[in-house]
């Protein structure tokens, strides 16, 4: 059955709600600090659940060792202290206990297990490399954390308050849904779920995962929407009584000579581009350029056709 709900992400930046610079650097060098955390436990739970998914492989261990890589209480030959999910939180508490909210190590290690379950075939196939991740990567933590979310005193912007540390959104002129939805959220009629929290470039931004029902349209086959093309307007369509014209011919003509220019230019690139795998690799340009031209013929033959 298909869900009735879908996650909304949307990218907000945040300011520290503090005019002491003080306060606002001793938790931006937090932020920065947690973000180092992340990475090197990003790469130790991926790096343990490999080991752990090919210790069947170790074949060259004697035989009077047994491996099987499950919870010692629930298997007989069990070597584990505890569930395989279990373990590399286990590990991440042991290495960064107090340094870091136990929240984003919890949600850490379940996005990270996810995504590893999800790829592990390709891994066994070699279709795929193991996970790198890099020191930008976002913090992740649940929605629960977050407390206080109000107004702020100018009604512009939203304050909250995320691991004791005092946030303030920052939209500006913000053309888009991101004030609605938060707004919902603050009434309750919209959840907040798990987040993150990304920093970018000395900026702080909001990754808010929102979680909303799907809109239902529904079909209505007694209205017929006809598309006709002609010289000045290269679509018209006619729904009913009403005409909406799209695009000119202006603009569809500079499009296309744009285009043929492009790939003049990748053709002439060719001789120049690096080998590496022979000809294959020389043409990839050209070969990505030749899908567009393929579809801007199709579109001028239409053209064409209805002048």
């Amino acid at each position: 059955m298909e869900k009735q709900t879908m996650i909304l992400t949307r990218k907000i930046q945040l300011l520290i709600d503090s005019r002491d610079q003080e306060v606002i650097k001793a938790a931006k060098d937090q932020l920065y600090n947690w973000q180092r955390i992340c990475f090197r436990a990003s790469n130790m739970i991926m790096s343990h659940h490999f080991v752990q998914e090919q210790v069947k492989d170790f074949f060259y261990l004697t035989e009077e060792i047994k491996l099987k890589i499950a919870d010692e209480k629930k298997e007989e030959s069990g070597i584990l202290k505890s569930s395989r999910q279990n373990t590399t939180y286990r590990l991440l508490s042991n290495h960064f206990k107090g340094q870091i909210p136990t929240n984003i190590l919890s949600y850490l290690n379940n996005t990270l297990i996810s995504a590893f379950n999800k790829e592990k075939l390709a891994y066994w196939k070699g279709e795929k490399s193991l996970r790198n991740y890099k020191k930008n990567i976002p913090l992740p933590f649940g929605a629960e954390v977050i407390s206080k979310l109000s107004h702020s005193p100018d009604g512009r912007n939203f304050c909250f308050k995320l691991f004791q540390i005092p946030f303030k959104t920052y939209l500006g002129k913000d053309r888009t849904d991101k004030k609605i939805l938060l707004n919902r959220v603050l009434n309750g009629t919209l959840k907040l779920r798990s987040s993150h929290i990304q920093l970018d470039q000395g900026k702080i931004y909001l990754l808010a995962a929102i979680e909303t029902e799907k809109e239902q349209h529904h079909l209505d086959t007694s209205v017929i929407a006809e598309a006709s093309l002609s010289i000045e307007h290269p679509v018209t369509v006619k729904i009913g009584s009403h005409e909406h014209i799209i695009g000119n011919k202006e603009e569809f003509l500079h499009r296309r000579l744009a285009i043929q220019a492009a790939i003049y230019r990748v053709k002439k690139a060719v001789t120049f581009n690096r080998g590496g795998h022979g000809r294959k690799r020389k043409r990839k340009a050209w070969k990505i350029i030749s899908i567009r031209k393929e579809s801007i013929l199709i579109i001028s033959s239409m053209y064409i056709a209805a002048c």
